[in-house]
């Protein structure tokens, strides 16, 4: 009797996660580029209808269908490099070229700042900071990040044990839970004091946007 013949294993190379792309090498640039596509896809079936389409009309489909998968899992892009984060950045460029209308010539600024929109590497730091805000303000509602981080005072430093709300690593992990840790601790820590102060997340969240807002990062020019 001849012995069964074993098929050969085959190695992945990537696998997905809760609707991430990870490779073999723990990297996530397939999965920008397949959201980057995935983008684009929708944008140019918009682009083939837009003449038939108002501007409040293209607003709402670029936040509830492009937004909506460009900024998914936007806790990884903490651990992109700058050539992936510089790839996502041009397809939101893109999608606020679609909503104004404005010529292809017509720089980015001018389209984020037509529509109030923050640059994307300061939207995912708005995000990361109102994570911050929950950790310190409601620690039971994210679990997962007070194991990481965790608010002190310096009593020496300052008069008031509650102005220097800043968060610290807990964990001794070298791996991604301490990067981005250290990434949402250095933000939180670059805030100003009346920021930090805030116990109202609504409140947080508009005077952060509007801080943010004043935190351009195109060397092209400045905010008004």
């Amino acid at each position: 009797m001849c012995p069964p013949i074993m098929a050969p294993i085959s190695t992945p190379y990537h696998t997905k996660l809760l609707g991430v792309t990870i490779d073999h090498k723990l990297k996530f640039d397939m999965h920008v580029n397949l959201t980057i596509k995935s983008v684009n896809k929708k944008l140019g079936s918009m682009y083939r209808i837009k003449a038939f389409l108002t501007p409040h009309t293209k607003l709402t489909i670029a936040r509830t269908h492009l937004l909506s998968t460009l900024l998914y899992a936007s806790p990884i892009f903490s651990f992109l490099n700058k050539r992936e984060l510089n790839k996502l950045s041009k397809t939101y460029n893109h999608i606020a070229r679609f909503i104004t209308g404005m010529p292809y010539r017509t720089h980015h600024c001018q389209n984020l700042r037509t529509l109030e929109w923050l640059e994307l590497p300061n939207i995912l730091k708005l995000n990361q900071l109102t994570e911050a805000f929950k950790a310190i303000n409601h620690p039971d509602k994210t679990p997962s990040l007070n194991k990481i981080l965790t608010p002190y005072s310096n009593l020496n430093s300052l008069r008031s044990s509650k102005s220097l709300q800043v968060l610290t690593i807990k964990s001794n992990n070298a791996g991604g839970e301490a990067l981005y840790a250290n990434s949402i601790g250095k933000s939180w820590n670059a805030l100003p004091i009346n920021l930090r102060l805030m116990t109202s997340q609504n409140q947080f969240k508009i005077y952060l946007g509007a801080y943010l807002k004043s935190q351009w990062l195109c060397p092209c020019s400045s905010p008004d």
